[in-house]
């Protein structure tokens, strides 16, 4: 156990300087983003996440991971994000180009990973619900909602990389419950490697502003992460629910679809940015922006915690 502590100490050290080495980097290329409108930051902030958690992923995993083969689809897919995520926080791609990125991303990791969502669980207590010839839809539904959950979400410091970093730490625990040490391995991997940009995204009293971004990149790393590891410890016997797993993930969804449907209820465009997200909200109602993610995170933790000893004390699901 202190080996592998040790472990996660080096990969969160080691990401720590690979984010303050990229960001120096973003700012001579210009992957920054810049205050005006909506956004009330300060200075050019690197739009970084993308690129530091995959190679601190890569790192960690190299490390710690015996064999890579597993999980040869999933960083094809990550690299297919991180490179449309960069392209968009350069140049602004169409959401067509966005929407073509991620279905590939989606089709690499069904169909060469062969993750797919094959059972929702006893959701309605008489039996096991099967997906069937559902299961390919379903699963690149379930991915393009994540990813496009956690980027709407991404509005306050330290909030969407603190969700995910929420639900994955539920997730590794998870593994380490049912037995599926390589799981566990890797996600406590991705646990540090997001703890490490989650210290340098959320504001402290030490430091009042994020000092880097997620950017597009870093959200659509995230939500595919957070896809593939919520089908890989619920699928097959001994798995948690799939019920749990979205539970660990629910202040972020039910965030996205509160916001569509009262977007689509005014006739605007479900997608076109707005300060009606539940941090705005939050804040509208006095509360520091520090102060409403903080609340957020809370909430996030105390859902999850929730769902987790449900399903070890034998809930029904």
């Amino acid at each position: 156990m202190t080996w592998q502590l040790g472990q996660c100490a080096l990969i969160f050290a080691v990401t720590l300087f690979l984010l303050r080495l990229l960001a120096r980097l973003a700012v001579r290329v210009g992957l920054v983003d810049y205050p005006g409108r909506r956004k009330r930051h300060r200075g050019e902030i690197p739009l970084i996440g993308g690129p530091a958690i995959f190679a601190g992923l890569a790192f960690g995993v190299l490390f710690t991971v015996d064999t890579l083969h597993p999980y040869r689809p999933l960083f094809a897919a990550l690299a297919i994000l991180l490179i449309a995520g960069l392209l968009d926080d350069l140049r602004d791609l169409t959401p067509r180009q966005k929407l073509i990125a991620q279905l590939i991303a989606g089709l690499c990791m069904v169909y060469w990973g062969n993750h797919m969502v094959l059972s929702l669980g006893d959701l309605l207590g008489i039996d096991n619900i099967s997906t069937d010839y559902w299961a390919v839809p379903f699963t690149v539904i379930a991915l393009l909602g994540l990813i496009n959950a956690i980027n709407m979400v991404d509005g306050a410091d330290g909030l969407a990389s603190g969700l995910a970093l929420i639900a994955l730490a539920f997730l590794a625990v998870s593994a380490v419950a049912t037995g599926r040490t390589v799981s566990a391995q890797v996600l406590f991997t991705i646990v540090a490697v997001v703890l490490a940009f989650w210290a340098l995204n959320m504001r402290f009293p030490w430091q009042p502003h994020a000092k880097v971004f997620l950017g597009d990149s870093g959200s659509m790393i995230l939500g595919a992460l957070l896809t593939w590891f919520s089908i890989e410890v619920t699928r097959g016997r001994g798995g948690i629910y799939p019920i749990a797993a979205v539970w660990f993930l629910a202040l972020p969804l039910i965030d996205m679809g509160v916001v569509i449907l009262r977007r689509v209820a005014r006739g605007h465009s479900p997608f076109r940015a707005g300060r009606d997200h539940f941090h705005h909200m939050l804040i509208a109602a006095g509360m520091s922006p520090a102060q409403a993610v903080l609340l957020v995170l809370l909430l996030a933790l105390v859902l999850g915690a929730t769902a987790f000893l449900a399903w070890r004390a034998g809930v029904p699901e």
